[in-house]
């Protein structure tokens, strides 16, 4: 089913890379990162006008901690903690930092309360290699290595009772499904769970109260929502190409919440789509589920 809706709320806020978009309760605000501006961003769902707030270094994604406003980034160089509002930085956990040729990107917390994020390569130094590695914060500055061989890891999450994590990498268009050990992390072999056109890319992801999948699809225009067999059960149509994340929040956890991206479109692909960029706001029928607060900041 192909659903064009009309979204509820649009903040034409002009991201270059809309990213890692979060709902915290706590704050009742929505709570995203524009990478290749060095941005944080925060909306109160209430009222007033989304905030800024500028950054020592690009944010690929970022995770809730017991303080509220402050916390656990997967920065380019590394993990660190970082409050907005006070410009307080500490990298804890160095990750890329001596590779230039990476960044890190994708990041969610699992349901054990452990922060996973993954590098991705900027600029291949040798050929076509896939450099990109799934990291684990540990605590303090400590991470350990996981996956490796992707290129731009994507779709990090969990099934609500945390047995199953979902994973892409979005240039193979292909959302993997691996099992996954409470204490280990991912074990065995993945399994396809779905795949997408070769133009379309799997981008950000989150789980429902119903177990089901939500995908930003990179280059589709599109949002899909997946069942736990990875069939379509619906799409929602966007006016910009490129939604980069998604997220259930609002105070009754059924606002689905995307981030999108100007980045490498055209002057008259930016004509055609002027909301690229936006974060959208769209009233559904099904609900979310709480953002897990990370547990080793």
């Amino acid at each position: 089913m192909t659903m064009d809706i009309a979204p509820i709320k649009m903040l034409d806020v002009k991201n270059r890379l809309g990213e890692c978009v979060l709902w915290d309760a706590r704050e009742s605000a929505v709570l995203w990162t524009d990478i290749e501006s060095s941005l944080f961003w925060r909306w109160s769902f209430a009222d007033g006008e989304p905030q800024s707030f500028p950054l020592p270094e690009r944010l690929g994604s970022f995770a809730l901690t017991d303080t509220a406003g402050t916390y656990l980034g997967a920065f380019e160089s590394g993990f660190a903690l970082f409050t907005p509002s006070e410009n307080e930085f500490q990298l804890m956990a160095p990750v890329s930092a001596k590779h230039k040729h990476l960044r890190m990107n994708d990041g969610r917390v699992d349901r054990q309360g452990r922060f996973w994020a993954a590098t991705m390569a900027e600029q291949d130094p040798v050929g076509d290699e896939p450099w990109g590695t799934l990291w684990r914060h540990d605590g303090g500055s400590q991470a350990t290595a996981s996956l490796s061989g992707f290129k731009i890891p994507n779709s990090l999450c969990w099934s609500r009772d945390g047995g199953t994590m979902y994973f892409a990498d979005s240039p193979q268009n292909t959302i993997w499904r691996y099992a996954f050990d409470s204490h280990s992390g991912p074990v065995g072999d993945p399994v396809i769970f779905a795949q997408t056109d070769k133009t379309v890319h799997p981008d950000g992801s989150c789980i429902d109260s119903e177990d089901h999948l939500w995908n930003a699809q990179w280059g589709a225009g599109e949002v899909v929502r997946y069942r736990p067999d990875g069939s379509i059960e619906r799409r929602i149509n966007l006016p910009a190409s490129q939604p980069s994340c998604v997220a259930i929040g609002g105070p009754n956890l059924d606002i689905l919440f995307v981030t999108t991206a100007r980045v490498d479109l055209t002057e008259e692909q930016l004509m055609k789509q002027p909301l690229a960029g936006a974060l959208f706001a769209y009233q559904i029928d099904i609900k979310g589920i709480p953002e897990v607060i990370c547990e080793t900041a």
